[in-house]
């Protein structure tokens, strides 16, 4: 027998917590479903980072509020509990396959500023959830651990969930189910978005590194035979203790191998001589192009299941908020018996604050910028010239366009010193999928 429900959200996230939370709030019935058994364990890599705290992104300024222990978002007018600890960064340095660095903002010059000289803020993303369970649950929502969602069946005044035996039916259902979302492919949302590539991680948290910047944000582009690879540096909360992530959209890229590179044969190896890992987590992300029309058929999108590659921590809770806020208004419309309009302005949220206006093609640029280039020593060559810190800055749509103004800056060398690298920038100007065409044909989404 179905269990029934005013909203069923998929994915117990910070996209599905908070949107439970924000359904619940407004005393409607809400069951989320999470595959995971303990929706509190984090089964995926992740940064973990809160992005961006010294500039806006996704049209909010979150504050970490340690004296009353919550997360806030004045722009969006809310908040949720964390009572975990912070560990903040103040500069995000790039560093080139031969040492060579790229700085995004000085750390002395930044800390100067206090707490608002910081780019982002790491927290402990389980003891977030744990926070999360909890609002939800004085919220009365009821949760459901290990529900892996395997059929979705729109009807004419609702909606039916099915998974791991259990059937629940929901005026409206809330996908919250991450960049792999079943109900998006189940929904027909994925139908009209084209497949680019697999981005592949590998999560390490180590302690004992010596880095030349702790409190700064590493990135290391380095290339093994079978294509170009990135690593992340990150710090997190405790003491000595960084979070250490190795990134590929190559296919044929063995992350191990990468994982080894960087700490044994890369020139970064001596930051890692007495490495210790405590916990390994891996993630496989199918990105497409974004879900533009992000509501059909009773379903909404929050999240990352929207998204080309992610929405980072903050974006998946200020989409989680505007869509549990949509299938609340939504759901007082349909009782007073008025039109239901609260869906078509959902709709519009996402395209005004996402689709339109962030560049995906800019923002996946990040990831083919070594495939671009080519080799490493291009990359070695143009970070030795770079040296002026570009603004310091964690957010993932305007950090390339710092880049491209310090770019311009060196023109003139570069055209003087190495036509060859000029020609290699201009082609930084083409689109995404051309530029990982070869990657995007050896490759196939994750089902």
């Amino acid at each position: 027998m179905a269990k029934k429900y005013d909203v069923i959200v998929v994915g117990a996230g910070p996209a599905g917590f908070v949107a439970a939370k924000a359904v619940g709030e407004n005393g409607f019935d809400v069951a989320l479903l999470e595959r995971n058994p303990d929706p509190t364990v984090m089964t995926r890599a992740c940064g973990q980072t809160l992005d961006s705290a010294n500039e806006y992104l996704h049209n909010d300024l979150f504050i970490c509020n340690t004296r009353d222990k919550r997360l806030c978002f004045p722009a969006h007018g809310f908040s949720i509990k964390y009572d975990g600890p912070y560990r903040d960064s103040y500069a995000c340095y790039f560093y080139s396959p031969n040492g060579n660095v790229m700085r995004a903002g000085d750390v002395a010059e930044q800390k100067k500023k206090g707490q608002f000289g910081k780019i982002t803020s790491v927290l402990d993303k389980e003891i977030l959830f744990r926070c999360l369970l909890e609002e939800v649950k004085a919220c009365s929502v009821d949760v459901f651990p290990g529900v892996n969602v395997d059929k979705v069946t729109p009807m004419a005044s609702g909606i039916v969930v099915e998974g791991s035996g259990q059937r629940f039916e929901g005026r409206y259902v809330i996908a919250a189910d991450g960049i792999n979302s079943r109900v998006a492919r189940a929904t027909g949302f994925d139908d009209d978005r084209t497949y680019l590539c697999q981005m592949r991680c590998l999560s390490h948290y180590v302690t004992g590194l010596k880095l030349p910047e702790p409190d700064a944000c590493l990135i290391v582009y380095g290339y093994l035979k079978e294509g170009p690879i990135q690593a992340f540096v990150f710090p997190r909360p405790g003491i000595d203790d960084y979070n250490y992530i190795i990134i590929t959209i190559h296919p044929r890229v063995d992350l191990e191998e990468a994982s080894n590179y960087f700490m044994k044969q890369a020139f970064c190896a001596p930051w890692f001589k007495k490495a210790k890992i405590s916990r390994t987590m891996s993630a496989n992300e199918n990105c497409y192009t974004p879900i533009v029309e992000a509501y059909k058929n009773r379903v909404f999108v929050a999240g990352d299941v929207g998204a080309t590659q992610e929405l980072e921590i903050t974006g998946a809770i200020i989409s989680g908020w505007e869509a549990g806020k949509a299938a609340s208004v939504a759901l007082q419309e349909e009782n007073l018996g008025l039109e239901v309009t609260a869906t078509s302005k959902f709709i519009n949220w996402w395209k005004e604050a996402y689709v339109n206006y962030y560049s995906w093609d800019a923002y996946m640029k990040t990831w083919s910028l070594p495939f671009t280039l080519g080799e490493p020593e291009v990359i070695d060559y143009l970070f030795g010239l770079m040296k002026e810190p570009m603004p310091a800055c964690f957010n993932p749509y305007t950090s390339r366009k710092h880049v491209g103004r310090a770019i311009r800056k060196i023109m003139p060398i570069i055209e003087k010193e190495r036509p060859d690298v000029l020609k290699r920038l201009g082609n930084m100007g083409m689109p995404f999928p051309e530029t990982i065409a070869d990657v995007t044909r050896q490759s196939r989404p994750l089902l």
